[in-house]
């Protein structure tokens, strides 16, 4: 790897969240890759966080969770001052080397572009405690925290083009080490609300007042914003530009286009999921996304990379998809059908709907262990018994939702068995008892009963008369709801 670059640090902040801050920064970071830049993102945002979920279809998750990060850096350096062993020189050095923590996107970006993360940390039990019991003003003041984080700037800036922070929400130690300590250029996030706008603006004042020797050029970029109140809009774009005022610190005849290039739009598309949009957005189109990141990528780069280069639309499309959330599967439940011998067919009947249905079905008779012959993908049978008048279960989660389907014929009742199940569901002094049991049983009525006390369920189904695709709908729709 070539050594010896003089790499920028970039820091996305917002006083307020839900700006799409990291979203920007993601974005900006594939923008940068694709255009042969060495590349790291580094997720500051300790107590949330999300950058590397922006990557998910190009990292190794068991890679990614095994290797450290921001908070492990730190927690290794202070463990080093604080071991009570002498140290001289610059020993800090090697605890701030970077590369170690990074992770590689796996993607083939073109020129030597690479793109790096380094996540918050290692998300171990211990993880939380770590962030919240952290006492920074003891690693600045005693410990020589701010040599260590020069020391990781210089390590940066050496070996990368750029260097892009995400850094915490709001005011706290950890955004100031984003906000004023690291960076070279701070984009200043925020929406058009007061409170946004207003919060963002105060800090990008305070880093312009008190750190101005620093020479951190700073980004006003607001975001998020939605044309659908137009008028609402451009008063909240108006007291933005107020409150900026001499933000950036560029001519006033080129603040109009500034502010007109700096703009994020809203789009719903993008609220469900972290979707990149280099993949999400088809390239050239001018109120899109992606063109709007490409514009502040301009802005960052001060107009060295202006676009996204051409990729193939099949693949585009391809990792479009895989970067969107699939339904929950929610598995059917798990059905025994009990039926007298004598109703064999209507047996074999409701085994073949059920299974075309996506449900586990297994066979009893009044009496006797249940079968999976005619089932797909059944379990095995457990030791448990769930109730009175259910079948056996696994132990396994779906059992959770096993369900009892009774055939109810005259057959039925008129065994040992059944007759004693109907007397078990209709007795009086049973029914406290049998309350579990009855609501995982669905009764199917398919054929005469003839003169007998009506059944205590909620719903009984009664296939007497149906036409086979009535009949299937019904038995359906009841196991569903039921």
């Amino acid at each position: 790897m070539t050594e010896g670059r003089d790499g920028r640090i970039v820091t996305f902040y917002s006083y307020k969240g839900g700006t799409g801050r990291t979203m920007a920064l993601a974005n900006v970071c594939w923008i940068l890759a694709a255009n042969g830049k060495r590349v790291l993102a580094m997720d500051w945002d300790l107590e949330a966080p999300g950058l590397h979920r922006f990557f998910h279809p190009f990292l190794d998750p068991g890679v990614l969770d095994a290797t450290t990060g921001v908070i492990d850096m730190i927690g290794d350096y202070v463990w080093a001052v604080t071991d009570g062993r002498r140290h001289t020189g610059p020993w800090h050095l090697p605890y701030a080397r970077i590369r170690p923590h990074a992770v590689s996107v796996e993607w083939d970006f073109p020129d030597g572009g690479c793109l790096d993360l380094v996540s918050a940390g290692r998300r171990t039990s211990t993880y939380s405690a770590q962030v919240t019991t952290f006492d920074w003003d003891n690693f600045y003041e005693r410990l020589g925290g701010g040599q260590f984080l020069d020391a990781m700037r210089a390590d940066m800036r050496r070996h990368y083009d750029y260097v892009l922070l995400d850094s915490r929400t709001g005011l706290s130690d950890t955004a100031d080490i984003c906000t004023a300590h690291l960076p070279d250029v701070l984009v200043d996030c925020f929406t058009l609300s007061d409170q946004s706008i207003d919060g963002a603006a105060a800090v990008a004042r305070e880093i312009s007042g008190r750190y101005g020797e620093r020479g951190i050029r700073i980004l006003p970029v607001p975001m998020r914003i939605d044309e659908g109140e137009k008028d609402r809009a451009d008063a909240g774009r108006a007291l933005a530009r107020m409150r900026f005022d001499g933000l950036p610190d560029i001519p006033t005849s080129r603040a109009n286009a500034y502010w007109a290039s700096a703009e994020i739009p809203y789009r719903p598309y993008y609220a469900y999921e972290e979707t990149l949009a280099t993949f999400g957005d088809q390239p050239g189109m001018p109120a899109s996304l992606l063109s709007a990141f490409e514009r502040l990528t301009s802005l960052i780069t001060e107009g060295e990379v202006t676009a996204l280069p051409p990729m193939e639309e099949d693949v585009r499309l391809r990792y479009r998809d895989a970067f969107m959330r699939r339904r929950p599967h929610v598995p059917r439940p798990v059905v025994c059908v009990e039926h007298a011998p004598e109703d064999e067919s209507w047996a074999q009947w409701a085994v073949l709907l059920l299974v075309a249905e996506g449900f586990q079905v297994r066979l009893r008779q009044p009496g006797e262990e249940e079968t999976g012959d005619a089932a797909v993908g059944e379990a095995e049978a457990g030791e448990a018994v769930v109730g009175a008048g259910a079948c056996e279960t696994t132990g396994r989660a779906e059992d959770a939702y096993r369900r009892t389907l009774v055939l109810l014929s005259s057959a039925y009742v008129g065994s040992t068995a059944g007759r004693a199940r109907w007397e078990a569901w209709t007795s009086d002094q049973s029914r406290d008892a049998e309350a579990t049991a009855r609501d995982l049983v669905l009764p199917v009525v398919v054929g005469e009963l003839g003169t007998l006390e009506p059944l205590p369920f909620r719903s009984v189904v009664n296939l007497v008369g149906l036409d086979e695709d009535a009949a299937a709908q019904l038995l359906v729709r009841a196991l569903i709801r039921s």
